[in-house]
C-alpha cells in the first residue's frame, strides 16, 4: 500500500484522544487540547459527546451551545427513513449517531442489526464492527471491545467475506495490544498492513505505529527485520514519518543498547498518552529493556557490571539494580557477583547447555512412551 493511497479517517475519532489526554492529571489543564476538543464538538455539531465531554472532565456546561448542536441532530436524524432492512439507510444513521458521539441510541442501533438475522452475514459484522468502535471511542472499554471481537469470530467463521476478515484483523490487533497480548497483536498487524483498509477506525500512520511496537517486543532480532521488510509500506512510513520508531528497531537490530535506550524514552512519552497504551506503558518499557539484556547477555559467560552500565548509557547503579530485580523474577538467567562486579550467566556454554537440556528432554518423554506402550501391550492380546 503506498501512502498516498491512505483513506481519510473521520475526524471525530481523533477526539477520543484528545478527551483521553485531557483526563490525565498531568494534561488535564492544556488550553490548546481543550480548544482542539472543543472545536472539534462544534465542527461535528457533537450535542451528546459534548454532554459527556463536560461531565467526565467537570467543564462547564453551556446550555445554549448544546441545543443549537442538538437541534443539528435531530434535523440530521429525521432525513433518515429507514425503508427496509435490506438497505444500507441504517448504516448511514448509525455513522452519523457515532459521529456526534450519541453511545447510547449508536449501541442500540448497532446491537439491534447484529442481532437481525434478516441481514447478511456482512451487515452483521459491519453492526459489530461499530459496536467495537463506539467501545474504543468513549473510552477505550476493553471489555466490550473483547466481546465485539468475540461475536465477530462467531460470524466470520459463519461465512464473512475477505473485507470482512480482513478488517477483523486490525480490529483485533488494537484488542491484543489493550490486552498485553503482544505476540499475537504482532501476527496480524503484519498480516494486515499491506491490505489495510480500516480507516473508519484508526489511520494508517496509527497502524504502523501500532505494528512496530508490537514486533519490536515480540519479534526476536532477526525476525523483525524481515518482518518489516516484507512490508513496503511500513518502512516507507517509519522512514518518513516515523523516525524515532525506525530507530527504536533499527538500534535494537545493531546492538546499539545506548541508542536503543534513548528511542525507548521517547517511545514512553508517547504510549502513556495513548488511551490503548496508557494502562501498561509502564510494563511494556520494563519488557522492551529486559529484551535488550538478554540479548546482550546471552552472548557472554560474563560482563562487568560497568562495561553494561556503559553499554546502555546509564549509571552502574542503576544497571545493577535492574538486574538484581529481573533476575530475582526469573526473568533474566544470571547472576551478579557482588565481590568481582559481575554479571554472570553460564551463555559461553549455551550450545552445550541446549544439547543437554534437550537429550534430558528426549529421555523423559522416551521412559514414557516405553512406559505407555507396556501398559498397552499388557491389555492387548497379539
Amino acid at each position: 500500500m503506498e501512502l498516498s493511497a491512505e483513506g481519510k479517517t473521520p475526524e471525530y475519532m481523533a477526539l477520543a484522544s484528545i478527551k483521553f489526554k485531557l483526563s490525565l492529571p498531568e494534561l488535564k489543564d492544556n488550553a490548546q487540547l481543550k480548544e482542539q476538543l472543543l472545536q472539534g464538538i462544534k465542527a461535528g455539531n457533537m450535542a451528546p459527546y459534548y454532554k459527556e465531554v463536560c461531565t467526565d472532565l467537570g467543564w462547564p456546561f453551556d446550555q445554549k451551545l448544546y441545543d443549537d448542536m442538538a437541534k443539528e441532530n435531530q434535523d440530521r436524524l429525521s432525513k433518515f427513513q429507514e425503508d427496509d432492512s435490506e438497505t444500507p439507510v441504517w448504516q448511514d444513521r448509525l455513522d452519523y449517531l457515532c459521529s456526534i458521539g450519541d453511545k447510547e441510541a449508536a449501541t442500540a442501533l448497532a446491537t439491534t442489526k447484529y442481532e437481525d438475522s434478516t441481514l447478511t452475514t456482512n451487515r452483521r459484522l459491519d453492526a459489530i464492527f461499530a459496536m467495537f468502535r463506539i467501545s474504543y471511542f468513549h473510552g477505550c472499554n476493553v471489555k466490550e471491545m473483547g466481546k465485539s471481537i468475540n461475536k465477530a469470530h462467531e460470524l466470520v467463521d459463519k461465512g464473512g467475506d475477505w473485507r470482512s476478515r480482513n478488517k477483523l484483523k486490525a480490529y483485533e490487533a488494537i484488542y491484543c495490544l489493550a490486552v498485553r497480548d503482544y505476540s499475537k497483536a504482532a501476527d496480524l498487524f503484519i498480516d494486515c498492513v499491506s491490505t489495510f483498509e480500516s480507516y473508519e477506525l484508526v489511520d494508517f500512520g496509527t497502524i504502523i505505529q501500532y505494528c512496530v511496537l508490537a514486533c519490536a517486543l515480540a519479534l526476536e532480532r532477526h525476525a523483525l527485520q524481515a518482518a518489516l521488510r516484507r512490508q513496503g509500506a511500513a518502512v516507507q512510513a517509519l522512514r518518513s514519518r516515523f523516525p524515532e520508531l525506525r530507530e527504536l528497531v533499527e538500534s535494537l537490530h545493531e546492538c546499539r543498547y545506548a541508542d536503543f535506550m534513548k528511542s525507548l524514552a521517547w517511545v514512553e512519552t508517547q504510549i502513556c498518552v495513548d488511551p490503548v497504551f496508557r494502562p501498561h506503558y509502564q510494563h511494556y518499557v520494563r519488557e522492551a529493556r529486559i529484551k535488550a539484556y538478554v540479548q546482550l547477555l546471552r552472548a557472554y559467560r560474563s560482563l562487568s557490571l560497568d562495561n553494561i552500565a556503559d553499554t546502555f548509557g546509564v549509571t552502574r547503579e542503576f544497571i545493577e539494580e535492574e538486574i538484581s530485580t529481573f533476575t530475582a523474577a526469573g526473568r533474566l538467567q544470571c547472576r551478579i557477583d557482588a565481590v568481582a562486579g559481575c554479571v554472570v550467566t553460564g551463555a559461553g556454554r549455551g550450545a552445550d547447555a541446549d544439547r543437554s537440556q534437550l537429550y534430558q528432554a528426549t529421555i523423559r518423554e522416551g521412559d514414557l512412551l516405553l512406559n505407555r506402550v507396556k501398559k498397552l501391550a499388557s491389555v492387548i492380546n497379539f
